[in-house]
């Protein structure tokens, strides 16, 4: 009788772990939907996550995704350190999409920090896991921001270039709503 209680309380404690590490994922899958069009309600949900519960690197890495991104969509400060991105960099290493968006916003932390070149190293980054892909919108992103960095340089003609390619990228990139 008492194994089987013990085996019981086991069993709830297991399902109970599990149904919390599944409740995270569907915050962390919440707050990326709402990312575009609602970064503050984003920005809210992963506020009410406990990175510390994160129990996987891949939720961990997906965290620090979102919540540089909701943090940069939202224009607050707090991007300009660079350890919460770099767990997401370090993790995505060999996702396409995920690891150039990674980079990307390190190349936004980067630049927050004055250190141009790294900055213009994380684009560039960015741009080799990204040419594979249909990301227009975000491969535009990064040559504007190549092109501001070459621009307060004064490389205007190598600015000029980037605007060009972000301009076309921008073009390919499939905006139903006009937003770009």
């Amino acid at each position: 009788m008492k194994n089987t209680v013990i085996i019981i309380l086991f069993a709830m404690s297991l399902l109970s772990s599990c149904t919390i590490r599944q409740d995270y994922n569907q915050q962390l899958l919440k707050a990326d939907s709402l990312m575009q069009f609602r970064p503050d309600n984003a920005l809210n949900i992963l506020k009410s996550i406990s990175s510390e519960k994160l129990s996987t690197r891949a939720d961990n890495a997906y965290y620090a995704l979102l919540l540089t991104q909701a943090r940069d969509k939202n224009y607050l400060d707090s991007l300009q350190s660079d350890s919460l991105i770099k767990i997401a960099v370090d993790y995505y290493k060999d996702d396409g999409v995920k690891a150039g968006k990674a980079l990307f916003y390190y190349g936004k932390v980067a630049a927050l920090q004055d250190n141009d070149t790294l900055a213009i190293q994380a684009y560039l980054s960015a741009l080799a896991k990204l040419e594979k892909t249909e990301e227009y919108k975000l491969q535009g992103f990064v040559h504007e921001y190549i092109g501001v960095l070459n621009t307060d340089r004064k490389l205007y003609k190598d600015a000029l270039d980037n605007y060009q390619s972000s301009a076309y990228c921008f073009q390919k990139a499939v905006d139903t709503l006009g937003v770009i």
